[in-house]
């Protein structure tokens, strides 16, 4: 006789909303890995799954109207009345402070202590007195279960030990009764608690006990061992009230409590034993939340569709319900196993499950009311799928949160897996999302420890292909975690976690790559880095005074830069050039000190001459060792705009009585003319596009202008100083 339940309550503790900087989740070491990977292809677009083969299935089960609803015998037993009762006895905290002072030494003391507080109290009252202090103060005899040695179960040795099994429970809660001559039976039976999943068919003899009580000329269940609390994953009892196994509906227990006694299931039409082992387990949160288990109907088992890789269940609803799920296989939960789907077409849950392997899956639906000031959602429905063929083509699902659905987004690449493979020297992962016009994306990589991989990811909109690029870059061997983050572009909060896809990297070359932080006006603009490829980090040579980055920008563009340490940007530390004969801009970066530093690259088109450049890409810079720190000569708005470039000197500060050579592009000038001591030297050595000349340094500074057309003024290009 000795039973108990399993966790009727099983949290899953999972935030709704996850903020961009915090979009991780763990790694299970024993997930089961999807047989679908994919291996990272640039060249191929998939096209979108959008489930529609399922509708056909999903209107014919909609469409079904004789379903066989489970009816109590009694129709009057909860009337109104009866409910405002129970409710009122559940909520009265005297009775709860009353009870857990009482310290009896006797069960006849005990009895006494009941009688003082039912005196005058309505039934209900009396049996919620007596079913709180079981719950409170007897304690579940795993020790007992497990070991089949059960001690002395009669209500006298179930106080003195404050232990029991569920005949325990059982036996004090009838003598209780009887003390107060409320008529009470114990009800032995079958039900769907610990151990029940392992059970390879249906029971042959009765293995658990709870009690019928009489209350105002209608009967009704008390369950006070469920109502007490739990076995945890590690076989522990974990008292927890639950306040639902006092006087429960009859056709909501009969889903995991079968008497023995069909009499005692109270039911219009009594269920038999092939049918009992064939329903669903309903967890009473299945009822709390008003669920509609649509399909499978009725049944625990869930099959394939016809032809497809994956089971589908379907459940209604309230709105201000929200679901997940899980699928195991030995207690082990397969990542990539489940997505669900809130169908706002139809108002109903898609609930998808793909095996992995062949064998009996444990299926659990969970929910929580989208008010709860918890984030934790609880078990509600466990179903069985049991598997003894792999489908010709299995499949894997992506994580999702709510917002992949509410923001209507749809992984284009990879398709059908949740797992990407890169090994044989792929260096990254690439997935490709379809979203609306007003929605922006982010993205993040983690390790397996869940930390961030620094420079592990590019994220962009490709205009002319109107999708996402999103790409995602581990920096050694291991497993990773690539996230994707949305929001709505005129939604001012922070981006929220939308999809995540596994990585698992092998011999990832060495040095690996890294991306620069873009933004989108990059992609926009049409630019590409040429040096450092495939590098988030600048390139410094030990001993050397400046970085250079290499870029291509199409001839409508001019770019410029900045250099800062510390968040300060250093004056005269850039210089944005372009290189005509390779038709590509350099860009030269002077730090002052070692250390840290960053390097912005800005762009803007021509014909742009209403706004400012904006910032298009930044590296960072290490520096470890400056031979000599240098100055970069003042530059001007013409010399990036006309596209312009210096050889020689780039050095910015000048030796007063030196002679320098000067060397500089300056494509398609009128006229070049320097201006040294406040002197004018004009067109000296200039023959379109090249300045070339030697020039004494006097004490002031030298300036090179250019006049472009007749009729114009001279504008300035570049500035030296003079020390």
């Amino acid at each position: 006789m000795g039973c108990c339940k399993s966790s009727i309550v099983h949290p899953v503790k999972i935030s709704n909303k996850q903020e961009a900087e915090d979009g991780n989740s763990t790694i299970d070491n024993t997930t089961i890995v999807q047989p679908n990977t994919y291996s990272n292809n640039d060249t191929i677009i998939a096209q979108s799954n959008t489930y529609s083969d399922d509708d056909i299935i999903i209107s014919k089960f909609l469409d079904v109207k004789d379903r066989i609803n489970i009816q109590v015998a009694d129709s009057q037993a909860f009337n109104i009345s009866f409910i405002r009762q129970r409710q009122q006895a559940l909520n009265n905290n005297s009775y709860r402070k009353t009870i857990e002072s009482w310290k009896p030494n006797s069960l006849q003391e005990l009895v006494q202590m009941i009688k003082s507080l039912s005196n005058g109290k309505s039934r209900i009252d009396q049996h919620w007195i007596i079913f709180y202090w079981v719950a409170c103060n007897i304690e579940y005899d795993t020790v007992a279960l497990f070991t089949k040695n059960y001690a002395n179960q009669s209500a006298e040795g179930v106080f003195r030990t404050k232990k029991g099994v569920c005949a325990g429970y059982g036996n004090i809660y009838k003598y209780l009764c009887d003390q107060l001559q409320m008529p009470c039976e114990r009800v032995s039976g079958y039900s769907k608690g610990y151990g029940f999943d392992d059970r390879e068919g249906a029971p042959t003899e009765p293995d658990h006990a709870w009690n019928a009580v009489e209350i105002d000329g209608h009967w009704y269940l008390v369950e006070s061992t469920w109502g007490a609390g739990k076995l945890n994953d590690n076989k522990a009892f974990e008292r927890e009230l639950d306040s639902y196994y006092f006087l429960p509906r009859p056709n909501e227990m009969i889903y995991h409590h079968l008497p023995k006694d069909e009499k005692w299931q109270l039911l219009e039409r009594p269920i038999q034993m092939d049918e009992y082992m064939q329903m669903p387990k309903l967890r009473p949160l299945y009822f709390e939340l008003n669920l509609e288990l649509i399909s499978p109907y009725n049944r625990a088992y869930v099959d394939l569709v016809s032809g497809k890789p994956y089971a589908l269940v379907l459940i209604r609803a309230p709105s201000d319900v929200q679901l997940m799920a899980d699928l195991k296989l030995n207690d082990k939960k397969i990542e990539g196993g489940h997505r669900v789907i809130f169908d706002r077409k139809k108002q109903i849950y898609r609930c998808y499950f793909a095996p992995a392997s062949i064998g009996k899956h444990k299926i659990t639906i969970f929910g929580k009311r989208n008010d709860s000031e918890s984030s934790t959602y609880s078990s509600a429905i466990q179903l069985i799928m049991n598997i003894k063929t792999m489908p010709a083509n299995p499949i894997s699902y992506p994580r999702t949160w709510d917002k992949f659905f509410d923001l209507d987004l749809k992984i284009i690449s990879p398709q059908n897996t949740h797992f990407i493979k890169l090994n044989n020297g792929c260096t990254h992962a690439r997935i490709l999302v379809r979203a609306p016009e007003n929605v922006q994306l982010l993205g993040r990589l983690n390790d397996d420890k869940e930390q961030k991989v620094k420079s592990g990811n590019q994220v962009y909109w490709d205009r002319q292909k109107d999708i996402w690029q999103c790409y995602f870059a581990p920096d050694r061997d291991g497993l990773f975690e690539a996230f994707i983050m949305a929001k709505k572009k005129s939604d001012s909060g922070s981006y929220t976690s939308a999809v995540s896809f596994k990585i698992e990297a092998k011999q990832i070359p060495i040095p690996n790559i890294s991306y620069p932080q873009t933004w989108q006006s990059f992609y926009d603009l049409g630019l590409k880095v040429i040096a450092p490829k495939d590098r988030a980090n600048a390139v410094w040579n030990n001993g050397g005074s400046y970085a250079e980055i290499f870029m291509e920008a199409p001839d409508d563009v001019q770019l410029s830069c900045a250099i800062k340490y510390n968040d300060v940007k250093i004056k005269n530390g850039s210089l944005a050039q372009f290189n005509n004969e390779k038709k590509i801009w350099q860009l030269l970066f002077a730090p002052e000190r070692t250390g840290q530093h960053e390097l912005n690259v800005f762009g803007k088109r021509t014909s742009d001459t209403e706004s400012s450049s904006t910032v298009v890409v930044k590296f960072n810079l290490d520096v470890t060792k400056i031979r000599r720190p240098m100055k970069f000569p003042t530059i001007y708005t013409q010399f990036e705009t006309t596209k312009c470039q210096i050889y020689t000197p780039l050095e910015g500060i000048l030796k007063k009585g030196s002679v320098v050579p000067i060397h500089c592009v300056i494509p398609n000038a009128l006229e070049v003319s320097l201006k040294v001591d406040s002197e004018w030297i004009t067109n000296e050595g200039y023959t379109n596009p090249v300045l070339q000349r030697q020039l004494n340094v006097g004490s002031k500074e030298i300036t090179i202008y250019v006049k472009y057309q007749e009729g114009l003024s001279y504008t300035g290009l570049v500035k030296y100083t003079v020390e």
